[in-house]
Formats: structure tokens, C-alpha cells, sequence
């Protein structure tokens, strides 16, 4: 079977979609599938990638995220899709990817891959605040029905989280069907806990045992809410010795450090750790991972945090909500204020040191393997192709 991949969203230094593709190219690969990503970049050009390939169609960059290109030559893309002859296309964004894969219809089997549930996720909370929860539905319908008439063209809508499956049927959407993310458990484990390496990254404070490190991970963009969270724990900070370590990198960093300073916070800005067993080492050796986006498909960060027997301090809403449960963790309202997000922390961090390890890793323990993500996928393409529209 051959697949070829459509995205928009495919960052130079990173991000959940690009480790998502480079996935598919991998997992692809092992199965004896032929996999092609088509991303926009900076200039025209085709690499191996884990056993598959990657072509870049030349686009400008993104003004909020550099790091980001556009998908703007179709004609390219076009001409890229009618030469591939793909068994599969696979539409990873809902714009302008998803628009130019709906037309091709001499391709046997097409995917819309929902990476988020963009209209509930970014566009309900704005426009409430403004309109309130009846005239945000009203204004919302054009853009559902949009959404509906767009998958109307697709054999099928994937998704990896049930949260999001349940909203888009609830909406009418057809043929929606779920393959549930996973992570790679062997990598993570409480045994890579380095109390050394903690007591570097806790700096000073290392001396009293009463200080905690804290870890933030992601990208640092604006729908992650980190500015909240480090205003969440200046409060925590003002009342007891913490040290924050912030894994990630994105176009709100300075912005960023600037706020953390303003707030005098103790925290280390490490930028992304491509290093992944130097990353898993120093998940492990935190004492909790705080979250703030309310908006995340599945959440990879707190899943890996679990899975290294660290707790959890999120929102309990989307990908990240679902995961998190009294035993290995605790969870605030997506409204919270960060005075009341960082009564939360507090009451996690007055837990003594390993009182969430068992339940953070049995929790962990139900997350699927990274593996039967792909093989879920790659079942439903192969009975779509059985069982063509």
C-alpha cells in the first residue's frame, strides 16, 4: 500500500505533527508500506526519512512561527499527487491540504486526519467570551457545516482521541473513526530518575529538601497557555522552593523568559531536547509536569510524564484531561483562574516526594504502545480500500 501524506504544519525544529509524520514514515516502513510526506518548506526538495520520504514544496514562512512555511504552490502539490499515484491520501490539516486531497478523485482511498477539533478548540473559547455559549453555537453552525461538507469527500475522518470522535459525530460529521494514539513506554521509566542531574537542574535550592522541580513541555506557542502557568506557579513559588525546568521551544519563548523574569522565577529555558534518552532522563528526575493547554487531541508530554512515574497538574479538558486522574495526578477547570491552578500544584506538591509513582505508571500502563497506533491505521485503509465508497 502506498500513502501519501498532505500536511501544512510541519515545523524546522520540531513539533507534534512533524514527530507524528516522522512516525508514520518509520512505522510505515517496518510494515512494508510505501510512505510519502509532502510538507511545505523553505526551499524544493526530497530526503529519506526513516525509510520513506519527505518532499518539501517550497513556501514563505509563517509571520507568528518562522520555523513554519506555507502550503502555497498547488499546482506543485498537484502535479506531485498525479505523479505519486498513491493508494491512500492523507489530508493532515483541515485547510488547504484538505481542500486540494478532496478533488483528487481518481485516488482510490482518501483520509482526513483531525489533528484537533479546531472550531471547538480555538474558536469556541474566543468567541464565548465575547458572545456567550447560545450566539457562539449560532455563529459556529456555518463553520461545522463547513467541516461536514469537507469530510463529505473523504472515505474516511480519523481521529486519534475519543473526546474528539464523540464532538465531530455529535456534529454530524461522517464516517468518523478513531485510532488511538500511544507512546513509546520502553523509553520511559521512574528507573531513569538521576537525583544528581535534579539537583543541578534545582540550582541552589538543591540544599533544602523541602524544593520540588517542576517541568513544563511543549511547544511554546500561545494556545498552550504558558503564561498562565508561570503565573500559576509565581504563586506556588512565593509560598515554598520550587525550580522550573521548561522543555521546549516555539515563537513565545522570549516573551517567555521575559515573564518568568518579571515574575522572578526560577526557571531554565532548555529549548527542545533532541536528545531522547537525555530528555526521558530528565523527565524523570522532576517532581511534576504542569500543563495549561485545554486543547490537546491526545497529550504526549503527560503521557510520557506518566509513563515516568512523574504526576500531573492539567487542565481537565481535551487529550490531556482524559489522561489525568486522582491517582496520578490532579486536574483545575479550563476557567481556573492561576491562583486557582496553583492551589492545585500546591496540593500535588504537598504530597510527599513518590506518593503518585505507582498510579502514574499504572495509568501509563493503559496507554496504548506507539505501534498499535499505525496498525490501527493502516487496518482501516486497507478495508476502505476493500470497501471503496
Amino acid at each position: 500500500m502506498k500513502i501519501l501524506d498532505v500536511t501544512e504544519f510541519f515545523s524546522e525544529r520540531g513539533g507534534g505533527v512533524r514527530a507524528y509524520l516522522t512516525q508514520l514514515l518509520r512505522e510505515g516502513t517496518l510494515r512494508g508500506h510505501q510512505v510519502v510526506v509532502v510538507a511545505p518548506g523553505p526551499r524544493a526538495e526530497e530526503s529519506t526519512v526513516e525509510g520513506g520520504r519527505l518532499i518539501r514544496v517550497k513556501g514563505p514562512a509563517m509571520p507568528y512561527d518562522p520555523s513554519y512555511h506555507a502550503l502555497w504552490d498547488v499546482p506543485a502539490l498537484r502535479a506531485l499527487i498525479t505523479r505519486e499515484r498513491p493508494d491512500v491520501l492523507q489530508a493532515s490539516s483541515p485547510y488547504l491540504a484538505a481542500y486540494i486531497a478532496a478533488t483528487q478523485t481518481t485516488v482510490p482511498v482518501r483520509a482526513l486526519v483531525l489533528h484537533s477539533d479546531q472550531i471547538g478548540s480555538y474558536a469556541r473559547p474566543v468567541l464565548s467570551r465575547w458572545l456567550g455559549a447560545n450566539r457562539t453555537d449560532m455563529v459556529l453552525r456555518p463553520l461545522w457545516a463547513g467541516l461536514r461538507a469537507l469530510a463529505e469527500r473523504f472515505d474516511r475522518t480519523v481521529v486519534s482521541a475519543r473526546w474528539l470522535a464523540l464532538q465531530l459525530e455529535s456534529v454530524g460529521v461522517p464516517r468518523v473513526v478513531q485510532a488511538p494514539f500511544g507512546i513509546d513506554r520502553a523509553r520511559f521509566s521512574p528507573s531513569l530518575r538521576d537525583e544528581a542531574l535534579r539537583a543541578v537542574l534545582l540550582g541552589a535550592k538543591s540544599i533544602d529538601p523541602r524544593a520540588r522541580l517542576v517541568v513544563i513541555v511543549g511547544r511554546l506557542a500561545l494556545e498552550k497557555r504558558l503564561g498562565f502557568v508561570l503565573d500559576a506557579l509565581a504563586g506556588v513559588a512565593a509560598r515554598r522552593p520550587i525550580a522550573v525546568v521548561v522543555l521546549g521551544d516555539g515563537p513565545e519563548r522570549g516573551r517567555l523568559e521575559a515573564r518568568a523574569d518579571r515574575l522572578g522565577l526560577d526557571a531554565t529555558f532548555l529549548g527542545f531536547v533532541t536528545d531522547r534518552e537525555r530528555y526521558a532522563q530528565t523527565l524523570a528526575s522532576a517532581d511534576a509536569l504542569v500543563h495549561g493547554c485545554a486543547v490537546e487531541t491526545f497529550g504526549f508530554a503527560v503521557a510520557e510524564a506518566l509513563a515516568s512515574g512523574v504526576p500531573v497538574v492539567a487542565p481537565a479538558a481535551g487529550g490531556a484531561g482524559e489522561l489525568v486522574n486522582e491517582e496520578c495526578g490532579l486536574t483545575y477547570h479550563p476557567d481556573a483562574t492561576s491562583v486557582e491552578a496553583a492551589l492545585a500544584i500546591e496540593r500535588l506538591l504537598d504530597k510527599p516526594p513518590g506518593a503518585f509513582t505507582v498510579g502514574a505508571v499504572a495509568r501509563a500502563q493503559t496507554i496504548p504502545a506507539a505501534s498499535s497506533h499505525f496498525n490501527e491505521l493502516f487496518t482501516i485503509y486497507e478495508e476502505a480500500m476493500r470497501s471503496p465508497r
